[in-house]
């Protein structure tokens, strides 16, 4: 990996990360039950997050930087080591889904180990 690539995964990430700070954290001030993000859905569900205990916009931004980090992560390993469109394709939603869901369990992580789950119990 040399440096080229580290402004390809920064370029990247800032972008999306903007794309994410304009027009999902910044939008909404305030927990909306009907409009709520998927990605907010699922640390919800699967972690029983008490959403009366954490900061919406500091939960949403948490996941605006997660998300960008998947999403600049496996498209710099997509433009270094892959050059067919047919198998980057591939390989990227292949690759999208396990990243998102190792990353997001250290934001479900953090969150149960503050204690903001429902009833106050941890995560069985």
């Amino acid at each position: 990996m040399n440096l080229n690539d580290l402004y390809w995964f920064l370029g990247v990430y800032l972008v999306v990360y903007l794309f994410y700070l304009f027009f999902s954290v910044l939008k909404r001030k305030k927990l909306d039950v009907n409009k709520v993000p998927v990605e907010l859905k699922l640390l919800i569900k699967k972690y029983r997050l008490d959403m009366s205990k954490i900061n919406y916009r500091g939960i949403m931004n948490r996941i605006a930087l997660v998300s960008s980090f998947d999403i600049a992560f496996v498209a710099t390993f997509i433009f270094k080591f892959i050059e067919s469109v047919f198998w980057a394709i591939v390989v990227g939603a292949i690759m999208i889904v396990p990243v998102i869901l190792i990353t997001f369990n250290f934001i479900g992580l953090y969150y149960t180990k503050k204690g903001c789950v429902v009833n106050g119990n941890k995560k069985n």
